[in-house]
C-alpha cells in the first residue's frame, strides 16, 4: 500500500465525465490501482449511466454533480477546489493508466514546482501513438504529437510547447496560480490556451515517455460542429495574448492559417462553412480577459511549424503544408523572439 511519503499518495486526480458509461469503469479501476490520495469525478450531465456506474461501483471516488454544465475547463476548476493535496492530475475518462505511470509523471514535480508534466498517450488498444504532448503554433493552432507512429517511438522525455488535455500533472499551487483552465472556452482549445499562459510565465511543459496513457482516439478528423468550437477558441487565444503590434508583425501567417482553416471548412461542407462564419463571428466578438505581458514570451516558447502529415489528404493538401511552413519560419525568425 501507499504510504505518505510516496509521490502519488500526495495527488488527487479529477476526471471530467459526459455519458463515458463505456469506459468510466476501467478509468477508475486503473486510476484507483495507482493509489492516490482522492479521485474526483465531475459529471457535466451523463444520461447514460456513468453516474450509476461511479456511485454503486467505486464509493471511494468523489462524484460532484454540478447543477450545471459550465464546459470542460469549468468543471475541472470545480473539481481542483475540492483538492488539498500538492499534485493535481487531470484525466479525461476515456482514458486507462498504464501500471506506475502515475508515480512516472509525478516524479518531476518534485524537484520543479515551476513545471507541467504531460505523458506519452496511445490509442486505446496501445498499437499506435495518440499523442506525446501537443504542438502548439504560434498562429493559434494545436496539433498532437507524434500521431501514429509506433508506439516504442518518442521515447526521450523532452521539453515541448503544449500539454495533452487528455492527461497532465502539476502542483494543485501552480494550477491555482495560473487560474486553472480558461471557462471562457467551453470545448476543445482549453489545453491550448492553459499551454500558452503557461509560457507566458515562464512554466515548462515536459514530455514524459515512461509515463503511459491509453486513450479511446481515432483519429484527428474535425467534423463540422468542432470547427465552429476549435475556431472560436483560436480566435480567442489570439486576441487574449497577442496586442496589435504582434498581430501586425504575425499578419502573413496569421492570414495563411485562415486560408487553411477556411480551405478546410469548405472541405466539409456548408455545415463546415457556416461553422467557420459562426467562429469568426464569435471569437472576434466575445468578450476576453486581456494578458496584460508581453507577447514575445509566448512566442518564443511556441511552434514555428505545423506537422504537415495532418489533416492532409491530397499532395496539394501535403504542398500546401509545407508552403505554410515555409512562410511561417521565415516570419517567427523575423519576430525576434
Amino acid at each position: 500500500m501507499s504510504t505518505d511519503d510516496t509521490v502519488t499518495a500526495q495527488a488527487s486526480i479529477v476526471i471530467v465525465s459526459y455519458n463515458h458509461a463505456d469506459f468510466i469503469e476501467d478509468c477508475l479501476r486503473t486510476a484507483i490501482a495507482e493509489e492516490p490520495a482522492k479521485i474526483i469525478v465531475v459529471d457535466a450531465g451523463s444520461t447514460d449511466g456513468t453516474i450509476d456506474i461511479v456511485t454503486n461501483g467505486f464509493p471511494e471516488v468523489t462524484l460532484l454533480t454540478p447543477a450545471e454544465n459550465g464546459g470542460y475547463g469549468a468543471s475541472n476548476n470545480t473539481g481542483v477546489s475540492q483538492i488539498d493535496t500538492e499534485y493535481t492530475v487531470i484525466l479525461n475518462p476515456d482514458t486507462k493508466i498504464e501500471p506506475d505511470s502515475l508515480e512516472a509523471l509525478l516524479a518531476p514535480l518534485t524537484d520543479d514546482n515551476q513545471l507541467i508534466t504531460t505523458p506519452k498517450i496511445l490509442t486505446y488498444e496501445g498499437d499506435r501513438i495518440n499523442t506525446c504532448g501537443n504542438v502548439d503554433h504560434f498562429t493559434g493552432l494545436g496539433f498532437t504529437r507524434g500521431l501514429h507512429r509506433p508506439p516504442t517511438e518518442l521515447s526521450e522525455g523532452q521539453y515541448i510547447s503544449g500539454i495533452s488535455g487528455a492527461c497532465f500533472a502539476l502542483r494543485t499551487e501552480l494550477y491555482r496560480e495560473l487560474s486553472g483552465f480558461d471557462e471562457a472556452i467551453f470545448l476543445y482549445m482549453e489545453d491550448v490556451e492553459l499551454s500558452w499562459r503557461a509560457a507566458l510565465n515562464g512554466i515548462d511543459i515536459l514530455y514524459v515517455p515512461d509515463a503511459v496513457i491509453y486513450h479511446d482516439f481515432e483519429d484527428v478528423a474535425v467534423p463540422a460542429e468542432k470547427i465552429y468550437h476549435v475556431e472560436r477558441g483560436r480566435y480567442y487565444i489570439l486576441r487574449k495574448h497577442l496586442d496589435t503590434k504582434t498581430v501586425a508583425a504575425l499578419l502573413p501567417s496569421l492570414l495563411l492559417t485562415e486560408l487553411l482553416t477556411s480551405g478546410y471548412a469548405v472541405l466539409s461542407g456548408i455545415d463546415g462553412v457556416r461553422n467557420k462564419l459562426r467562429a469568426i463571428r464569435d471569437g472576434l466578438t466575445m468578450e476576453i480577459n486581456k494578458v496584460q505581458k508581453n507577447p514575445e514570451t509566448v512566442l518564443s516558447r511556441l511552434a514555428a511549424e505545423i506537422p504537415e502529415n495532418q489533416l492532409t489528404y491530397s499532395r496539394l493538401d501535403q504542398f500546401g503544408k509545407k508552403f505554410a511552413n515555409a512562410v511561417y519560419r521565415l516570419n517567427y525568425r523575423l519576430l525576434n523572439v
